[in-house]
């Protein structure tokens, strides 16, 4: 039997030379951080919008779907008290 390793965690890569902090470094993380920040907040408008449209459809099929539901209980209860069948049968021979 083949014994397998022990699985770790990946270490962090380490160095010598820590990074160098600078101005523009600093400029650059703010501003890729606003645009991650505008970016959620037009996904999270999108999401609220789309959330809306979604309960509007909801709140259509509901209502529709109560009366028809008293119609369909309706027509099933007449269709079981009628016993005759609504189709003819086929023997087919080989």
């Amino acid at each position: 039997m083949h014994r397998t390793p022990n699985r770790r965690q990946i270490q962090a890569k380490l160095s010598t030379m820590p990074p160098q902090r600078s101005q523009a470094t600093a400029y650059l993380n703010a501003y890729k951080m606003m645009l991650e920040k505008e970016r959620l907040e037009e996904e999270l408008e999108k999401l609220e919008a789309r959330r809306h449209q979604i309960q509007q459809r909801l709140a259509i099929l509901n209502s529709q779907t109560i009366p028809e539901g008293d119609m369909t209980h309706q027509q099933a209860n007449t269709n079981l008290e009628d016993k005759t069948p609504k189709f003819k049968t086929l023997t087919l021979e080989y």
